[in-house]
């Protein structure tokens, strides 16, 4: 009987590791994401959605996903991985740049040259770096050089220059040409980032890929 039970659970093993093998975890579900053109991983048509766990590999439907998804599970996890270690990196904040020098290009500055600094974060930027659309960006999560990112049309490289994309609310400015009513959520509420109670954008209009 005992010899019985061990060979039942050799068997049970045997076919539980198979499983493992030929039968792999389903894929994670797939988040729409219109982030510029993109091409599915399978059959190379456009591909408006990504893999929800490694937010990488793009797809043009579930079903590529599935017909993909023995190949892409390894490499899935070294993704998700890479991104762990991506975003402690954007979130580590930077050492105070040195004063007198430029962060964006590093050339420093002599007499008679102007600087733009940031007062939050140190930042500085020259005349042609403050114009660039990275160099031109400083540290701070939720403005560029004092002005809240909430205040201005959404901007792909609105970031804290680290790689870590702004994602909160947005009330840009109107200056004098107001937003049609049908892109702000209906009723107001404190804005995450700056805390002025108005009316903020709809999600899909935070996004920066809708304004190009």
């Amino acid at each position: 009987m005992f010899l019985l039970s061990v060979s039942t659970l050799a068997g049970a093993m045997v076919i539980f590791t198979l499983a493992a093998i030929f039968l792999p975890d389903p894929p994670p579900p797939l988040d729409e994401d219109r982030c510029g053109f993109a091409f599915c991983e399978v059959c190379m048509k456009e591909a408006p959605y990504a893999c929800s766990a490694c937010k990488t590999t793009r797809y043009c439907s579930k079903a590529c996903q599935n017909s993909n998804w023995r190949n892409h599970q390894r490499e899935c996890g070294i993704h998700q991985k890479l991104n762990e270690i991506n975003t402690r990196i954007a979130m580590t904040p930077p050492k105070r740049p040195p004063v007198g020098q430029c962060t964006g290009c590093n050339a420093k500055v002599g007499e008679g040259r102007r600087l733009a600094m940031c007062k939050e974060c140190g930042y500085q930027a020259c005349g042609s770096c403050e114009s660039h659309h990275s160099r031109g960006t400083c540290y701070c999560p939720n403005s560029n050089f004092g002005k809240s990112y909430c205040r201005m049309e959404p901007r792909w490289y609105h970031s804290n220059g680290r790689g870590r994309a702004y994602a909160g609310d947005r009330h840009p400015e109107t200056l004098g040409r107001p937003y049609p009513d049908e892109m702000y959520d209906p009723t107001p509420h404190a804005c995450d980032c700056c805390g002025t109670v108005t009316k903020v954008f709809k999600k899909e209009y935070r996004d920066p890929w809708v304004w190009h």
